[in-house]
């Protein structure tokens, strides 16, 4: 879970491997800036991603199974 399955690297956003590597996160960064098209780009795949993988029907079932296995 988490960011990895959230961010598909270079398609839906750009992955820091090393978050405490500022260098790596400043160059993601300038990348982003060098390129608002790249940016754009991500921003709608990203959020057509998550409105397709991510809306309430579909995260509330795996939801209740994995409070279900917390249970008992």
């Amino acid at each position: 879970g988490g960011a990895e399955e959230a961010v598909v690297h270079g398609e839906t956003g750009l992955v820091v491997h090393r978050p405490t590597d500022a260098g790596a996160a400043a160059e993601a960064i300038g990348s982003l800036l060098a390129d608002p098209a790249l940016a754009a780009r991500m921003g709608r795949t990203a959020r057509q991603r998550s409105e397709a993988s991510f809306d309430d029907d579909r995260l509330a079932p795996r939801l209740a199974a994995a409070l279900a296995g917390v249970g008992g």
